[in-house]
């Protein structure tokens, strides 16, 4: 077993300890691992679960920490700004539920362990009226997208806005996942900022998980967010979903990721929502290692020389149809989804 799965056991609390002391070089490859799956705040708990004898030496262990204790001095900051967040909203008469980040860290055994990137909230509106409230108020926003866009609120912090909270390249899945989503909203005209439920959950970050798999990578932490996720779960809760997955066309990615699941966290079966699928889960395992967290290590990510909007729209293109093979009903439809994108940008004033 790699060392790195095996670490990620003692974090989980299923094992008590490597199989075999690491070397100096082999705690410095951990780490860089830890680093690029962004997973060093989860990990350290495991690193302190580890027998004397098997602890990293003494630079690396105390490094390790203070990342350890900066990752945990982030999550309290973004713990006040979305504090600050919410009186923004409701100034605004905006209603809005967080996503990701805040919302997956309250899962874990410790919170403030969990590395946060940007806050994300699902805001409740059309997109004039959205980009509207947010302009009226004195905020700049910019990159808008058919998905997303970015306010500046927090000099230390970035908010993405989101129209919707992910999206398919399949029209038809998309319009069926939109209406998914709009009948699980948490969101609610009483208050200005919320936290959605584990059903809401347990779509979206399907749905967000395979879409980024497919357009630029996907790493481990997304996915100890789901084990965590389907733990808390109901049985009733877990049917649900995945009929909900079902329909939206992501069987066979939710049997992928029910593999990943069982192998790297030793997930039980009664947790699973679908039977999973040996060969796309192997296949996913293999590409979340080599990819790191959202793709940072996956060349096909990386620009060509020279570069213009035709060579983007081609490589990202032919980084999506490596799958073909494995979600032609998803893949097919990313060539007309990202000149969709372009059309509706362009018409908008938005490029």
């Amino acid at each position: 077993m790699h060392p790195f799965r095996q670490l990620i056991l003692v974090s989980l609390g299923r094992a008590d300890s490597l199989e075999k002391p690491l070397s100096d070089h082999g705690w410095h490859a951990m780490i860089n691992m830890a680093r690029q799956q962004t997973m060093l705040g989860v990990l350290f708990d495991g690193v302190a679960r580890l027998p004397q004898e098997q602890l990293p030496p003494e630079g690396i262990y105390e490094n390790w920490a203070s990342l350890t204790e900066r990752i945990a001095g982030i999550y309290e900051r973004h713990l006040q700004r979305t504090q600050e967040l919410e009186k923004i909203l409701s100034s605004l008469g905006l209603h809005a539920c967080i996503l990701k980040g805040i919302c997956m860290s309250r899962l874990y055994p410790v919170p403030e362990r969990r590395i946060c990137g940007d806050i994300d909230v699902w805001v409740q509106g059309t997109h004039k009226k959205i980009l509207r409230a947010f302009r009226k108020g004195g905020y700049q926003t910019s990159e808008i997208l058919y998905q997303e866009c970015k306010v500046d609120l927090f000099p230390d912090t970035t908010v993405d806005i989101h129209f919707h909270p992910s999206k398919m390249y399949n029209p038809f899945l998309n319009a069926r996942l939109q209406r998914c989503l709009e009948e699980l909203s948490p969101i609610r005209d009483d208050k200005a900022l919320c936290y959605p439920d584990g059903l809401f959950n347990a779509v979206f970050c399907m749905a967000h998980m395979y879409r980024h798999y497919l357009e630029g990578g996907l790493g481990m932490r997304q996915m100890l967010d789901y084990y965590y996720l389907l733990r808390q779960l109901t049985p009733e809760e877990r049917v649900e979903a995945m009929s909900r997955l079902r329909k939206l066309g992501m069987k066979r990615f939710t049997a992928a990721m029910m593999m990943s699941l069982r192998f790297n966290f030793q997930l039980e079966d009664e947790y699973l929502l679908c039977e999973p699928n040996r060969k796309l889960g192997k296949k996913l395992v293999k590409d979340m290692i080599t990819m790191g967290n959202f793709g940072v290590m996956d060349k096909r990510n990386i620009a060509w020389k020279g570069e213009g909007r035709l060579g983007r729209f081609c490589r990202k293109n032919l980084r999506v149809f490596s799958y073909i093979g494995y979600y032609p009903r998803e893949v097919l439809w990313a060539p007309f989804a990202r000149i969709t994108q372009f059309v509706w940008r362009l018409f908008r004033g938005y490029l």
